[in-house]
């Protein structure tokens, strides 16, 4: 230590502990305010050597008011003081500043009844959040539990009146086909909205099953290695028919070679129908579907494009929610039980592959799933 430390601090047993180890900071000023000596502490707050640096320049001075010479002159008070720390965040200290002869001690101290309040205001706070963490914790298990009774009675409920509905979609048929030359115009009628709703009901529970499970956990995948062009080509056949009807192309386009892909043919057949049947529902007479099947990266990527009304920006947020509908409106007749899609999104999750859409009103919308051509679910993982 310099000739005017040992001035200043000789024959004080105190003196080396206050230098050393002291958590008061301490500066040796001269009468200009150019730092001479620092403690280690100071030098620890600070992160640096500050010897010869103007005492303005380890302050953070946010009134920028600040006047060496002017608190000088106030002498013995306490000055509110920001230094400039190593973390980049100031720290306030109490700043007194005796004269020593010609040099200036600037003694800094945190106030420990601040530190003390704050520190019992950080327990108080710790022990608020985790009695409210145990309160969350209690509530998430309460509605685990409300969730799964609730996928219990809705799968239960579906599956029991599955068959009642089954038989009046099979009784409605059957008296079309055989009672039919009998019947008047107006009887043929009724029986043809008790067959479509009673399908649509069908079509409702199978969705509502599906739902159940899924959310149960219970989204079994038998994954097997399969060619996805020839299955591709296989599921638009089957939609071909509604196609036709509407007098709408279905069109195919694929990359030359495509490999082997690990897939649940079953499942992803139901996410096939249903982007091939909604891009049908939804296109104009005498427009075309296009399907696409390329290699992309590590994945192979199927998209369905109709020339539909599209979708709204706004809607593009929630279409993959369950019961959501959009505000595009239903071509006549058709129906919707808004968990279409919902489902799709699930089962495209459980292969651990990505499913999003493109679409612009009036252009019409473009569905994108993506799966890896890897097998992440060796096992047949349970999929939530």
């Amino acid at each position: 230590m310099s000739q005017l430390k040992a001035s200043i601090f000789s024959g004080h047993i105190l003196s080396e502990y206050l230098l050393q180890e002291s958590a008061v900071l301490i500066l040796v000023l001269d009468s200009q305010g150019l730092i001479v000596e620092a403690n280690n502490y100071a030098l620890n707050i600070v992160g640096q050597d500050i010897k010869g640096k103007d005492f303005n320049q380890v302050i953070v001075d946010f009134s920028e008011n600040f006047n060496f010479q002017k608190i000088m002159a106030e002498n013995n008070q306490t000055h509110l003081l920001n230094i400039s720390s190593y973390t980049g965040l100031p720290q306030t200290f109490y700043f007194r500043f005796l004269k020593h002869g010609d040099k200036i001690i600037a003694v800094g101290e945190l106030n420990h009844l601040e530190i003390e309040s704050l520190r019992k205001s950080l327990i108080d706070l710790n022990n608020e959040f985790s009695n409210l963490n145990r309160e969350l914790q209690k509530k998430n298990a309460e509605l685990s539990k409300l969730n799964q009774l609730k996928n219990h009675l809705l799968g239960m409920a579906a599956h029991d009146l599955r068959n009642p509905i089954g038989a009046i979609d099979s009784l409605s048929e059957f008296l079309l086909e055989e009672a039919g030359p009998e019947l008047t115009q107006e009887h043929i009628q009724f029986l043809q909205a008790i067959q479509s709703s009673s399908r649509f009901m069908l079509n409702l529970l199978d969705d509502l099953l599906d739902v159940a499970k899924i959310e149960a956990g219970r989204l079994d995948l038998n994954i097997q290695s399969a060619d996805l062009a020839a299955l591709t080509r296989s599921w638009i056949a089957l939609n071909q028919v509604m196609a036709q009807k509407k007098k709408i192309r279905i069109d195919l386009h694929q990359d030359e070679s495509l490999p082997l892909v690990p897939l649940d043919s079953m499942k992803i057949e139901q996410v096939m129908n249903n982007l091939l049947s909604n891009a049908v529902k939804f296109s104009p007479s005498g427009t075309v579907v296009k399907v696409s099947v390329f290699l992309n990266s590590e994945q192979v990527t199927v998209a369905v494009s109709d020339q539909g009304p599209g979708i709204p920006k706004d809607d593009l947020k929630k279409i993959f929610q369950p019961f959501t509908k959009t505000s595009v409106a239903l071509p006549e007749g058709e129906k919707s039980t808004g968990l279409g899609l919902a489902i799709v999104q699930k089962i495209i999750k459980g292969h651990k592959g990505k499913i999003w859409v493109e679409s612009e009103p009036g252009k019409g919308s473009t569905f994108y799933i993506s799966l890896p051509l890897t097998d992440k679910n060796k096992d047949g993982v349970h999929e939530k």
